[in-house]
């Protein structure tokens, strides 16, 4: 089989570094792989060489999983062009489907035994007979194994390498995996089976099986029964293939090249897509007589949810037999929540909004006349997005509505005669989406405000209080006559060990998250003077045993991508490229008046042409007398003070704004001013 070559990018890609670190890896490791003769244009080299030297070294920041995971693709990138994507891709899941059934390496010929296994030609031997190379198949199933662990992680990474391959029709109606996500959680099927014996599942746009294959697995599958129609016979025979990977008895599952119909009627649960069509010829009516077609499938109880375009979902409707429609099956009761998708949940179709309705027939009692609007197309939709969204859809489904019940997060549920169906307007949750409703109940609004307003009147007083007890700020400023100080740079003040550089250090990403023990702190921090990332102290003390934390007073400074200064409180990590000072013990120049004077020095943006930003040890700073530096950490003190006095305030004054325009836009909240009360 033909050896797969890398340019240098492509490793730098790989490795997930710049191209000048590949450079300089050839230059200082003798062991680094010797590019390939005969090619007289960039520097190829074989790409196995290549991931084993990384997986030997460590170097790099992509982890050994993800490597291995890459080399099999370019090793599959290399049979794709020879013999197309599409047929890859095939070919292989075929493959991989045998050596899952059999349990161990395919023979040099796998025809006969896939002749034996399937018999009726319903998985795999239609792709095997016609496989190109068929020798081959067995190091390229076993290369496949050995980066994803088990066939079945290989076809998932396969399926999800198919643009790469050649193949993009294949996912492009893929959904993003915090979307798929979400409808795992609001589908909701452990609760299903533990109420009912048996549950069937349908999917009517099955496409790749991606969607339906996420939903069942990990679940109970004695008690699962799966249906699925797709457009053709290759993608049904696709879709089985991975429903037998993921452990599914063929007895349990049926895949047909269909389209919904009433041969399946009453299935429990329906999750499915509506086929795509370009904004020019969508038509929002034939959108809604599918989605009609599918709450006409459904038994009493039984639920379905319909990923479609927000253009015929959510979006105001100008056709008015579409608009007789929506408003009908709205009236109707069927549909129990609306959620308006944020934007790019078909990574493939980027400028494709779209919506998510929840269909059941027959809902509970307190539930009906009313309806659940989500809004989280102005969010991203992160695992908080998700969790909160599907909470308030399941409890909206198991309570409905109730004045003492709970209050939505990330919506709002409202009657079905304050829509308004007649104009087909656009179905939004009342109110400002982008405001974040706090409060868990409404009536909670008017104690939150109160209770802003109290503290707010408490940080006023202790900010009089202040001036009381040391009068009205004077900093006692004066023109100076004499010559000014003169200039000094860091790089001198280290020299006479005044200060003492602190190092960057590189961090990978899995080992910084949200929780920890100590603050990372890197360029991003330091320009926006805060942080919110952590490390845990065990991962600290094994995987980087050379970093040495701050100290209280020690000033991190970056100059990427442009000059910043941060006054850090200690036991921090910092980051490249950011780096530290810390002042000598005894030094008269204190770390506050550092800071300061770092951060009003200038020229100190990159230029368009110059290769690298200033260096810290060029920058220049006053050298001030002990005395003056002195009276300038007492002033710097003093102003410290009432700016915290002050921030507090303010950061009350942002509170207090947002929950009376959040009362105020919802209509849960009113104000006395210009009454007689």
């Amino acid at each position: 089989m033909e050896a797969e070559l890398m340019s240098q990018r492509e490793i730098a890609q790989l490795a997930r570094v710049k191209k000048p670190a590949v450079i300089t890896w050839r230059r200082r490791h003798p062991d680094f792989p010797a590019p390939v003769p005969g090619n007289d244009g960039q520097p190829l080299f074989p790409a196995d060489a290549v991931v084993a030297w990384l997986l030997r070294t460590g170097l790099g920041r992509a982890d050994p999983d993800t490597l291995r995971a890459e080399r099999s693709m370019h090793t599959l990138a290399a049979y794709a062009r020879r013999h197309g994507g599409r047929r890859t891709i095939v070919v292989l899941g075929a493959a991989l489907c045998l050596r899952h059934l059999t349990g161990q390496a395919l023979p040099a010929d796998p025809l006969p035994l896939a002749r034996r296994l399937d018999p009726e030609d319903e998985f795999l031997l239609h792709e095997l007979a016609d496989a190109p190379e068929p020798t081959g198949l067995t190091q390229l199933v076993e290369q496949l194994i050995e980066g994803a662990f088990d066939p079945w992680h290989s076809c998932q990474f396969l399926l999800s390498s198919a643009n790469r391959l050649g193949w993009p029709e294949l996912t492009a109606d893929g959904l993003t995996p915090p979307t798929v996500a979400l409808i795992r959680r609001v589908a909701d099927v452990p609760t299903r089976l533990r109420a009912h014996r048996t549950v069937t599942i349908a999917d009517g746009n099955a496409g790749a099986g991606d969607l339906l294959t996420a939903l069942v697995t990990d679940q109970d599958r004695d008690n699962l029964r799966v249906n699925a129609f797709v457009a053709n016979e290759e993608l049904a025979r696709l879709v089985r293939r991975q429903l037998l990977l993921a452990e599914w008895p063929e007895f349990q599952f049926d895949v047909r090249a269909d389209e919904l119909n009433e041969e399946f009627a009453e299935p429990d649960l329906i999750v499915t897509r509506l086929p795509y069509q370009p904004a020019e010829s969508r038509d929002a009516l034939a959108d809604l007589n599918q989605v009609e077609a599918i709450a006409d499938l459904l038994g009493p109880g039984r639920t379905a949810i319909i990923v479609g375009p927000a253009s015929s979902l959510v979006d105001q409707l100008r056709d008015g037999p579409a608009a007789l429609r929506r408003s009908a099956l709205l009236i109707s009761g069927i549909v129990e929540a609306v959620v308006r998708l944020p934007g790019g949940v078909y990574p493939a179709r980027p400028g494709y909004p779209a919506a998510l309705w929840l269909l059941t027939r027959d809902p509970i009692p307190a539930a009906k006349g009313r309806v659940l609007l989500v809004d989280l197309s102005g969010r991203a939709l992160d695992q908080s997005a998700v969790e909160s969204a599907a909470e308030d859809i399941l409890l909206w489904r198991a309570e409905g509505h109730r004045s003492d019940g709970h209050d939505p997060r990330t919506g709002r549920i409202v009657p079905l005669e304050s829509l308004d169906l007649r104009r087909a307007a656009a179905l939004r949750p009342p109110g400002p989406a982008s405001v974040t409703l706090r409060a868990r109940l409404a009536a909670d609004r008017p104690a939150l405000v109160g209770e802003v307003e109290r503290r707010l009147t408490d940080a006023e007083q202790e900010a009089i209080q202040y001036a009381k007890e040391h009068g009205f700020l004077n900093t006692g400023a004066v023109q100076r006559d004499e010559a000014g100080p003169k200039e000094i740079s860091c790089g001198a003040l280290r020299t006479a060990r005044r200060v003492r550089f602190l190092t960057g250090h590189r961090l990978k990403p899995e080992h910084v998250g949200q929780r920890g023990h100590h603050r990372v702190i890197g360029a991003a921090e330091v320009l926006a003077q805060e942080s919110g990332r952590w490390m845990d102290r065990l991962t600290l003390a094994a995987q980087y045993p050379q970093v040495a934390l701050t100290e209280p007073g020690d000033v991190v400074v970056t100059s990427v991508p442009r000059f910043g200064v941060l006054l850090d409180d200690g036991f921090s990590v910092i980051e490249f490229p950011a780096s530290g000072l810390r002042i000598s013990a005894g030094d008269p120049l204190t770390p506050r008046v550092l800071a300061a004077l770092l951060s009003t020095v200038r020229n100190m943006a990159r230029s368009p042409g110059a290769v690298r930003s200033p260096r810290l040890r060029d920058v220049m700073v006053p050298d001030l007398a002990p005395d003056e530096a002195a009276r300038l950490d007492e002033v710097l003190r003093r102003l410290e003070v009432r700016e915290l006095l002050l921030q507090r305030q303010a950061d009350l004054l942002a509170r207090l704004r947002e929950l009376v325009v959040t009362g105020f836009g919802d209509g849960t909240l009113t104000s006395l001013y210009g009454t007689n009360s």
